[in-house]
């Protein structure tokens, strides 16, 4: 019988144990900002976007839309999602959308937690993946959420082997990423950092994709994510 590739120390670039990644996108960019080179050398790769629904008031106007360009909600998500469906294209990756709200359009979007981990886990016993990427979890509320809720799926799911990306563009802030390693060693969650890092080239020709969010970032696409580090989850 072979072995639980959960039990075994695995690297990210081991495509005979690991076929099939499932990575956890918060939002219509996020994988591909922080995995764009993992995705171009592992074609056929799962993208799960969390938060990807329409606003219930598709004409409102948050600060963020109008700094990329935007006149409302409605227009900002939808096209999003094209700018998204290019990028995952690009690197030959599938989309999958999970339609929460992004925490930017809700009062309260803490309230959908329960639903989100329910959610997530539904997704991973579906799919079965060999390998699931989630966010570190830095600085912004809807990948707290996700890196959090996806934490209590690995609890029930160990069978896959779980690593987290560092999110781009929030770990190039200063205390951000020492921040979130100090928490979660304090809640019980060891990992590793892999000596391990995909060629980008090409990254930038993803990352253009998305040029409103560039627009909002103030920033090239080649100045982001020049290159991609991962942590592995450790057990016990």
């Amino acid at each position: 019988m072979p072995a639980n590739p959960a039990s075994r120390p695995l690297s990210l670039d081991d495509a005979a144990a690991l076929p099939r990644l499932v990575i956890l996108s918060p939002h219509l960019d996020d994988a591909a900002l922080s995995c764009a080179g993992l995705l171009r050398a592992r074609p056929g790769s799962v993208v799960a976007t969390v938060y990807s629904g329409l606003p219930p008031d598709a004409g409102m106007l948050t600060d963020w839309d109008r700094r990329c360009g935007f006149a409302s909600a409605g227009q900002a998500m939808r096209t999003r999602a094209g700018e998204d469906d290019r990028a995952l294209e690009e690197v030959r990756a599938e989309r999958m959308t999970l339609d929460f709200i992004d925490s930017q359009y809700l009062p309260c979007a803490d309230a959908d937690m329960p639903a989100l981990t329910e959610r997530l886990l539904r997704l991973v016993a579906d799919l079965r993946p060999d390998g699931v990427l989630i966010p570190m979890g830095l600085l912004h509320h809807d990948h707290v959420r996700v890196s959090d809720a996806a934490l209590l799926v690995r609890e029930a799911r160990r069978e896959a082997v779980w690593f987290a990306y560092e999110d781009v563009p929030y770990r190039d802030l200063p205390g951000q990423l020492q921040e979130r390693l100090g928490r979660l060693h304090a809640r019980g969650v060891r990992m590793a950092p892999l000596d391990w890092r995909p060629d980008v080239a090409g990254k930038a020709r993803v990352l253009a994709a998305y040029a409103s969010q560039l627009k909002g970032l103030g920033r090239q696409a080649d100045q982001l994510g020049r290159d991609e580090r991962y942590w592995r989850l450790l057990d016990g």
